[in-house]
């Protein structure tokens, strides 16, 4: 059995008009309408011969926004998880980067140094994001797992979950999902509004019995 087959697909959302920009957290607007980055996810799916199940996003609107259109055009429920959101920069949010390391040097280079494990000051490091994306790929895995989502039957139940969220969130869904390190997760791409398939526990745990 392919364990993607009825997996998890998860798209980044659209591009923003900002460069160099701790952003993580603030609600930076897409560059692209909600419409027409809800129609690329679409054309994909289609391209994939998927159907979702069932729509969830990051509350932050560049997710947001186009999850619930995408929802509308597929008459599928959608939801919203706070564990999607992109990892916390903290103090340091909207902040430049280049501002950062000239103004607070010690902890920017203990930041680029043990990025796994510190955070920015009041923020998250990338085993917190990890933590928080586990509990979600974990639940929605689970039996009867989206149970808390209005709207879904049993067909829905039937068809894989997609989201919408950040860069953050689908490299930890390789590291929770796949097995994958860290260094291995941050080191390829995640261009926007390109699915990406990750495999379900309940799909992993079947493969590992064939």
């Amino acid at each position: 059995m392919d364990p993607l087959a009825h997996g998890l697909i998860a798209f980044r959302h659209a591009p923003v008009a900002l460069s160099g920009v701790c952003y993580g957290r603030l609600d930076v607007a897409a560059a692209l309408p909600p419409e027409a980055a809800a129609a690329a996810i679409e054309r994909a799916l289609h391209e994939l011969c998927v159907r979702p199940g069932v729509v969830f996003s990051s509350p932050l609107s560049r997710c947001a926004l186009p999850a619930a259109e995408l929802a509308a055009r597929l008459g599928v429920p959608r939801a919203i998880d706070d564990r999607l959101l992109e990892i916390s920069y903290g103090a340091w949010e909207g902040r430049a980067f280049a501002d950062i390391e000239r103004d607070d040097p010690a902890a920017y280079a203990a930041w680029l140094d043990g990025w796994e494990r510190v955070g920015p000051p009041g923020g998250e490091s990338a085993l917190d994001v990890e933590s928080r994306v586990r509990s979600f790929w974990r639940e929605i895995g689970a039996p009867r797992g989206v149970d808390g989502v209005d709207g879904v039957d049993v067909a829905s139940r039937a068809r894989p979950p997609l989201l919408v969220a950040h860069a953050g969130v689908l490299r930890a869904l390789r590291v929770v999902a796949r097995g994958a390190s860290w260094l291995a997760a941050m080191s390829a791409p995640v261009p926007h509004l390109t699915a990406e398939r990750f495999p379900l526990p309940a799909s992993a745990l079947s493969l590992a019995d064939l």
